[in-house]
């Protein structure tokens, strides 16, 4: 599995009332991380000066962030134009604002992100609301298959990398389920253990094991996200089982609703754990 190093950020706007929170979060992010930073505005056709305006409205939005390494106007379908714009810089996060062409039939999220977590290579962050940084407090959906290996992975990753420099970053390993007992408890605990040994310890990041009693898991995700004031809420995606939203019912749900920031997991980062491979 391939953990976060965040060398390359990838920012994808539609340069409309979504797209400030977008671009602070994306140059937050990658002022500390040290990461470079690449702009793209996916368009219908070609216009003079639109790239121009991309890096204005970047200034506008960030006056105080370092300038991002490229502002591209790209063309064709927004999904696809953003995936091949985040290999060609080989991000390591795309991050996006609540809407990008929604649908209503995808919540929040909006059709341009859900189809971009089917086929992702990298986590995709949604700023539905601020995104605060350092990190202090992260909450990590476990649904202890396979998918929650990845998801608890990238979110110690993150933690580790992003939290207070002189201080440490709580992160919430929170599975939810109808029958709590023993048997969860353990297997969350070894979830736990795996992402530390697969992360390298990821020191400074103290693991919170929590069970969510009841069968809704996504209000219940959202209900811990809210009472723990989290700065970011990371869910893993089923897009590659899901081919009509990109998306699961629960993370889809969250998207809906989520008050805080969205990292979304996709299948690329969890399917083939054991080769070394994202």
């Amino acid at each position: 599995m391939r953990l976060l190093t965040l060398r390359s950020v990838l920012v994808a706007t539609d340069m409309d009332q979504s797209s400030p929170s977008a671009l602070v979060g994306a140059a937050r992010l990658a002022a500390l991380a040290g990461a470079t930073l690449h702009l793209v505005h996916v368009a219908d056709r070609p216009a003079l000066g639109d790239e121009a305006r991309l890096r204005e409205l970047f200034e506008k939005a960030a006056p105080d962030a370092p300038r991002p390494e490229s502002a591209e106007v790209v063309y064709g379908t927004p999904a696809q134009a953003i995936l091949d714009r985040a290999a060609a810089v080989d991000a390591d996060v795309v991050v996006l604002g609540p809407h990008r062409g929604g649908t209503g039939q995808t919540g929040e999220l909006g059709s341009t992100a859900a189809s971009l977590v089917r086929t992702a290579a990298c986590p995709c962050l949604v700023t539905a609301a601020e995104l605060r940084l350092p990190l202090e407090r992260v909450i990590a959906a476990v649904d202890l298959l396979e998918a929650g290996s990845g998801v608890l992975s990238v979110a110690l990753t993150w933690a580790s990398a992003l939290r207070p420099r002189q201080g440490k970053a709580w992160l919430t390993a929170l599975h939810v389920t109808s029958a709590p007992g023993d048997d969860a408890v353990r297997r969350v605990g070894e979830e736990v253990r795996r992402a530390r040994a697969r992360a390298g310890g990821a020191s400074f990041v103290e693991i919170d094991e929590r069970l969510g009693p009841g069968s809704e898991a996504a209000e219940e995700i959202l209900r811990h996200a809210a009472s723990d004031s989290a700065d970011l809420l990371v869910v893993g995606t089923r897009g590659a089982y899901q081919p009509a939203s990109g998306l699961g019912s629960v993370s889809a749900a969250v998207a809906r609703a989520t008050p805080c920031p969205l990292l979304l997991v996709p299948p690329a980062m969890w399917m083939d754990q054991d080769t070394g491979r994202a």
